[in-house]
């Protein structure tokens, strides 16, 4: 693809370069400086806070034909608890409209954040594919709702770590997932269950409950695999290793100590998956 096809494409600008000239040498020393002198860690200041917001859509308007959504209780008060550990300030909200969920979006955009190190989001809440996520009486896109904490109309919050944790289904596909005829030491370990400018995307974290296309596991009872596994590894490691790896232990609660148990013959013993998408730029360390 040239220039004179690449530019018809809506947000991709080029300088064109003048045939006639001779080719310049680009220099690459001031940014080599800039990469290798750029802090690795993102500032998590004791003297600061941090800021949550949980949406914990439970019941459902009849028109959107959607079921009630038991145990999701469950989930918000352990993830409530969990980031309360780790000196989140906690928004609790309950049973949203689509319309009341963008309000919400848009004040917390609105907010000075200056004296918050983070903001995290934790959607518990119906969905479908195309990341689609159930207020109590229609859908929306999460890209809708997260778009509005980035710098371009969260400007505050530029530079700092945004975190959105999603329990939702994403389609209907089951896992059943396969036999590990040489598992190793997982058999072994789970053998009870068989001023810089910067991209506007950038220092985001999305980590859905599942992958694309695929249902999302959650026991009326005891809430979903997700969420609980979150916030049982936060709470026992929240401050003993980076986000990554944390969510690299929470990918393997749910993938190796969880399994369907229902006589639906054809959901039975199925698996499940979380799915992280890391946009961050830096380490993150939480502290209790």
């Amino acid at each position: 693809m040239d220039f004179a096809d690449a530019q018809h494409f809506e947000g991709i600008y080029f300088t064109e370069r003048n045939i006639e000239l001779p080719p310049q040498d680009v220099d690459m020393e001031s940014d080599v400086r800039i990469g290798e002198s750029a802090v690795v860690k993102y500032n998590m200041d004791r003297s600061k806070g941090n800021l949550a917001l949980i949406i914990n859509n439970e019941t459902f308007n009849e028109s959107t034909g959607m079921s009630n959504r038991q145990g999701s209780d469950r989930d918000a008060l352990a993830i409530k608890q969990a980031l309360e550990l780790l000196h989140f300030k906690v928004i609790d909200r309950k049973n949203l409209s689509v319309k009341s969920m963008k309000q919400i979006f848009t004040d917390i955009s609105a907010l000075d954040h200056t004296n918050y190190n983070c903001f995290v989001c934790v959607i518990l809440s119906h969905g479908e594919d195309d990341n689609q996520i159930y207020g109590i009486d229609d859908k929306v896109k999460l890209d809708d709702l997260v778009e509005m904490l980035l710098p371009n109309r969260c400007p505050s919050l530029i530079g700092k770590p945004k975190l959105f944790f999603v329990q939702a289904c994403r389609g209907t596909k089951l896992d059943s997932g396969a036999v590990m005829h040489d598992a190793g030491d997982v058999r072994v370990r789970h053998q009870n269950i068989k001023s810089q400018k910067v991209p506007l995307w950038a220092d985001v974290l999305l980590a859905y409950s599942t992958v694309p296309g695929f249902y999302s596991w959650r026991n009326s009872t005891n809430g979903s695999w997700f969420i609980q596994s979150l916030a049982h590894i936060l709470e026992r490691d929240g401050d003993q290793h980076e986000l990554q790896q944390l969510m690299i232990s929470v990918n393997r609660r749910v993938a190796y100590e969880y399994e369907s148990n229902t006589n639906h013959w054809h959901m039975n013993k199925m698996k499940q998956i979380p799915c992280i998408a890391s946009m961050l730029t830096k380490e993150l360390y939480f502290y209790k």
